[in-house]
């Protein structure tokens, strides 16, 4: 898999996703963000080359080797949760590596536009996505824009996606949100994910917010 061509700069700017008290802010308090954001990006890589080879058995036996020294390595600096990086709301895919990534384009009160490219570390077969990937989609960037813009610190409630048409990898596709209603402690939104003007998936969600204490 080539490169990715995204520019460094990604890793420190400020994304339109503003923490409040439900994600701690440390793109300041931790050193290290622009290394650990690229790093992150060289992991989901890693994933999408990995699920996209077959290689020796000489190869496999010498990055399997890699990969638990890696291992090892890493959790040699494990961490309590609100210490962890993957808690940056201003990183790709909020700094985790298994979520699926994706760039905001237009952020408004009640509706956002986003953009999102699956890979192959999401092939489900014959080009398309595997289909428990686009609820997870919907799941992370619904919930996150309802705690930026609704309610902050919500949970999924219910989360309703409808399968329309194939959803390809490789691909640019566009994802829109729009929070259709807020009562109470009650968010309901709708999402849908775009090829063009074809509609491959469509979500509806409730969210509610958390009340003092809860997990």
């Amino acid at each position: 898999m080539p490169k990715s061509t995204v520019p460094s700069e990604q890793y420190v700017t400020t994304s339109p996703y503003q923490p409040g008290e439900w994600a701690r802010d440390v793109a300041e308090e931790m050193p290290g963000s622009r290394e650990f954001g690229e790093l992150v990006e060289t992991f989901r890589e890693l994933q999408s080359a990995l699920c996209a080879a077959a290689p020796s058995v000489e190869l496999m036996a010498q990055l399997n080797r890699e990969f638990r020294d890696a291992t090892e390595r890493l959790t040699e600096f494990r961490v309590p949760e609100l210490e962890r990086y993957p808690r940056r709301p201003d990183l790709t895919g909020r700094g985790h590596p298994v979520l699926i990534p994706y760039t905001v384009q237009e952020l408004r009160d009640r509706d956002m536009v986003a953009v999102v490219e699956f890979t192959d570390a999401q092939l489900g077969g014959n080009g398309a996505v595997h289909g428990g990937t686009i609820p997870l989609l919907f799941d992370d960037l619904l919930g996150i824009f309802v705690s930026i813009k609704g309610q902050p610190g919500s949970r999924t409630a219910f989360l309703k996606v409808n399968y329309r048409k194939i959803t390809p990898i490789h691909r640019k596709l566009r994802v829109e949100a729009s929070i259709d209603r807020i009562d109470g402690r009650k968010t309901w939104i709708t999402g849908r994910l775009l090829d063009g003007d074809e509609l491959l998936a469509d979500a509806e969600a409730l969210f509610l917010r958390l009340l003092p204490g809860q997990p």
